[in-house]
Order: C-alpha cells, then sequence, then structure tokens
C-alpha cells in the first residue's frame, strides 16, 4: 500500500494548477513535487534549517517562494489556493522538539479553506505519533468535521488496523 504521501501525490498529479501552497515545507519535496504542476508555489516554514534544505532541493526550479514564517500568516502572501498540502509533525531529521502545533495549524487550515477556489482541495497529513501530533490531530478532527456539507467536502484516509499511522483528511470546496 502506498504511503499517505504517495496518496496525496497521486491524487494532485491528477490536474495542473495556478496557485499551489506548501503549508509545511520541511525538507521541500511537497514543494518539488508541486513545482512541476503548477504555475507558483508558496512554501511556509518556521526554521531556517527548512528553507537551507529546500532551497538546496529547488536548484534550478524558478516558480517557487520560500516564505520563513508560520502557515497561520499565509494570508499574508496568498491571494487565492487551487492545491494546498499540510504534512504536520516535525522537520525529517531535524530537531523534533519543533512541531506544528494545533492553534497554528487550526489557523493556517481555516485561512486556507477561506483562500481555497471552488473546486479545489486542501490535503492534510496528519502524524499522531507524538503528543503535539496527537493533540493537533483532535483539534483538526473536530473542525473538519463541522464545516457545512452544503459547501465541503470532507474525507478521510486511513489505515484502520494501525493506532498511531499518520491519515489524510481532504478538503474540497464545493463549487
Amino acid at each position: 500500500m502506498e504511503s499517505m504521501i504517495e496518496f496525496v501525490h497521486r491524487r494532485i498529479e491528477k490536474n495542473n494548477y495556478n496557485i499551489a501552497v506548501d503549508f509545511t515545507m520541511g525538507n521541500g519535496y511537497d514543494t518539488l513535487f508541486l513545482s512541476g504542476l503548477a504555475n507558483k508555489v508558496y512554501s511556509f516554514d518556521i526554521q531556517k534549517q527548512a528553507l537551507i534544505n529546500t532551497k538546496e532541493r529547488l536548484k534550478d526550479v524558478n516558480n517557487v517562494e520560500l516564505i520563513l514564517d508560520s502557515h497561520e500568516h499565509v494570508d499574508k502572501y496568498v491571494d487565492s489556493i487551487d492545491v494546498g498540502i499540510f504534512n504536520f509533525g516535525y522537520l525529517p531529521n531535524g530537531d523534533h522538539s519543533i512541531t506544528t502545533k494545533a492553534d497554528s495549524s487550526l489557523e493556517a487550515i481555516k485561512k486556507g479553506i477561506e483562500l481555497l477556489n471552488p473546486g479545489c482541495i486542501l490535503y492534510l497529513v496528519v502524524y499522531v505519533g507524538h503528543d503535539e501530533g496527537k493533540r493537533e490531530s483532535v483539534i483538526i478532527d473536530e473542525y473538519v468535521s463541522k464545516l457545512d456539507f452544503k459547501l465541503f467536502n470532507v474525507g478521510m484516509f486511513k489505515m484502520i488496523n494501525k493506532e498511531l499511522a499518520p491519515y489524510v483528511i481532504m478538503i474540497e470546496k464545493r463549487k
């Protein structure tokens, strides 16, 4: 079975986009992936090391803006979104004590939803294998489950036999 991020990438690669957002830059894999499908990619992280790692990965890519700021400030940089990826948690091979936080992640999701164009989708990869991830997952799940079904389609893909496995939430703004 494919990983959660492979599941997300497989769905995203079916289309081309004007504006894509990588809400959690990390080491830049999602940013690089999106750069091949979108006219413009905005990528956020609060860690300078994430920007350094991503800049190295994107040597010859010129349609990406790397932003050293919290994803909760997406609305300061972006007017609309065609596709977005959140890959919550911590920087792989980085300081695992620095993680996405429930409050700022929820704010980023809310703003992402506001900026999302009709017919477009946000993908949230949620990790529950660490304490902040568990807290974050509860808050995110509660929020997205209450989105108005007349305005949004919200789905989930998860492994039901692995308690601490990451899972994907998809939020589509209806047309």
